[in-house]
């Protein structure tokens, strides 16, 4: 039975009610439906309470139970689990005169457990609301510490609020709830207890008619009593007990394995075109396409390409921190991963059986969205590393530029002693994996793109290492510092490399950084020459690719001895 609550006085409210008016608010209709559908929604909420001004209190619990206590829960309104129940402690029995102690994990079970523990610190620290632990486990639940709110990670990499407290309150996602019973075959217990006070100058005996015993009313128990506080003013509460139990669905419902792939959705993809131009389309799952052994004759093969516009991985490329896109694969941490042809700018290559069997289900209408007839073709390194198991480089400039630059790094820590770039820091620490040949010939991914070409080209590099040796010169900037170095340095390509990185840090300013007007735009019409905006790019990217491929190879001259 929940404890109870605190009735503040009356005096400053107004005059008292007529019957009528009292009868409606003791009635608790609201109340009643809110309980009775509670659990019925999108959301449960599994604790609160509340003492609103002077006229209702109440609270909301919730328990998990043995179907077998099922029809002792159905015999009664009063809360199975007090709130602050189902902690671990001991019990006492006597036996041959003697009083012994035994340890329980749940000191409420075996057929009671709670989804909230409640610590109580009686006031010296704030009590602690506690999640089971099998519950965040069983369903993979990731606390936000921030707010300490609970989210769940999807298959995909994706994360949902599962869990969410609210001042008082705790809700739960429902379908969470469903899941986690089918998956232990309990019932749930949902727990309400609601006062409400009204001023009436009558007797609690004139509202007879609203008393309901214990009573079962489809999946709820039922109890209404009504009293009266001696208050300076003549009072009389209702109090509405309600209780809902419901049955776990199929433990197949519970979505965990072995049950997890019943969901699954293969859509049809485009893998050519008919006679008269019509898209020919086929679903994904590997187990309906024919392969090298003689499955499905008449079906598509496993490994027919499925092509799809660039634009498809703008989704992962802009979530770093989740999302990883490298020469010839798509990857989700250590969750999902599924081979790519990236190896062609002008088009994403996956193979139609790896789409059903590696691409998760919540992502295949992304995909599919961007799904293109075969017009473009497979990639020679894509072809070489599937077909012919060799190793092929990649010939997408976009890999070529990062493994670049990366090895760059490494070589001049290793020959100087420190890196040629800093390491980028805060929003921009993914820089290196976000940046990329543009997806489109939109100015917004252009810009995006030579913004991010320029972070980390000019505006990482490593100044303060670069200047150690050379007279200072006042307000130097960094390609000027740069220049100085590697002349000092007898760097053979001086002139080229400034130059490109003059370009990049122009077309930064003139272009991606300010609004260009008319002149920034036949500036950049200059510099264009005729070149779509991802081909001005991935010229930038090979220009920027033999610059690291020389610079890698300069090294400290060491004096002759």
């Amino acid at each position: 039975m929940v404890g109870s609550y605190l009735v503040t006085d009356g005096d400053e409210r107004g005059g008292a009610l007529d019957h009528h008016e009292a009868v409606a608010a003791l009635r608790q209709i609201d109340e009643r439906e809110t309980s009775q559908t509670n659990g019925s929604g999108p959301w449960t909420v599994v604790y609160d309470s509340w003492h609103h001004s002077r006229d209702r209190n109440g609270g909301r619990f919730a328990a998990f139970a043995r179907p077998s206590y099922r029809e002792r829960a159905m015999q009664s309104a009063t809360w199975d689990l007090r709130v602050g129940g189902g902690s671990p402690g001991f019990s006492q029995h006597s036996e041959d005169g003697e009083w012994v102690s035994t340890y329980h994990r749940n000191v409420d079970g075996p057929d009671l457990e709670p989804l909230v523990l409640i610590q109580e610190m009686y006031g010296v620290v704030p009590d602690a609301y506690l999640i089971s632990e099998e519950f965040r486990l069983l369903m993979r639940l990731w606390e936000d510490k921030a707010t300490g709110n609970f989210y769940t990670v999807g298959g995909d990499g994706s994360k949902e609020l599962a869990i969410e407290f609210d001042g008082q309150r705790i809700r739960v996602r429902t379908p969470l709830l469903r899941r986690y019973q089918a998956a232990r075959q309990l019932d749930l217990l949902l727990f309400s207890d609601t006062r409400i006070f009204v001023d009436t100058d009558e007797s609690p005996e004139a509202f007879d008619e609203l008393r309901e015993e214990d009573h079962v009313e489809n999946d709820s128990v039922v109890f209404m009593g009504i009293g009266d506080i001696d208050f300076r003013r003549a009072q009389v509460f209702s109090r509405l007990l309600v209780k809902r139990v419901l049955p776990p669905p199929p433990q197949e419902k519970s979505g965990i394995w072995p049950w997890d792939g019943d969901d699954e959705e293969y859509p049809e993809f485009i893998i050519g075109e008919d006679d008269h131009g019509r898209p020919i389309k086929f679903t994904c799952e590997k187990d309906k396409l024919a392969n090298y052994f003689g499955k499905n004759p008449d079906a598509p093969h496993y490994l027919t390409p499925v092509f799809f516009r660039p634009e498809v991985l703008k989704r992962y490329y802009d979530d770093p921190k989740l999302y990883s896109v490298t020469d010839g694969r798509l990857s989700c941490g250590s969750l999902w991963g599924v081979q790519i042809d990236n190896g062609n700018p002008s088009a994403v290559m996956v193979f139609l059986g790896d789409i059903g069997r590696d691409i998760p289900s919540s992502h295949r209408d992304h995909w599919r969205a961007y799904n293109i007839p075969p017009v473009s073709r497979m990639s020679e390194s894509t072809f070489r590393r599937s077909f012919l198991a060799q190793s092929a480089e990649t010939e997408n400039a976009e890999h070529l530029f990062k493994n670049a630059y990366l090895a760059t790094q490494l070589a001049w820590t290793e020959k100087w002693g420190w890196g040629l770039y800093r390491d980028a820091e805060g929003s921009d620490a993914e820089l290196i994996r976000r940046v990329r040949i543009p997806l489109n010939n939109t100015d917004t991914e252009f810009e995006a793109q030579l913004l991010g070409l320029a972070k980390l080209l000019v505006d990482l590099l490593n100044e303060a290492e670069i200047a150690a040796g050379l007279p200072p010169v006042k307000n130097e900037k960094g390609i000027s510092k740069l220049e100085r170095f590697l002349e000092a340095a007898d760097y053979e390509y001086v002139d080229r490399d400034i130059a490109l990185l003059r370009t990049i840090q122009n077309l930064r300013s003139r272009i991606a950084a300010h609004t260009s007007g008319s002149s920034g735009q036949a500036f950049l019409a200059e510099e264009l020459d005729g070149l779509s905006k991802p081909e001005f790019i991935e010229k930038l990217m090979r220009a920027a690719t033999k610059m690291f491929a020389d610079l890698s190879e300069l090294a400290p001259q060491r004096p002759e001895s």
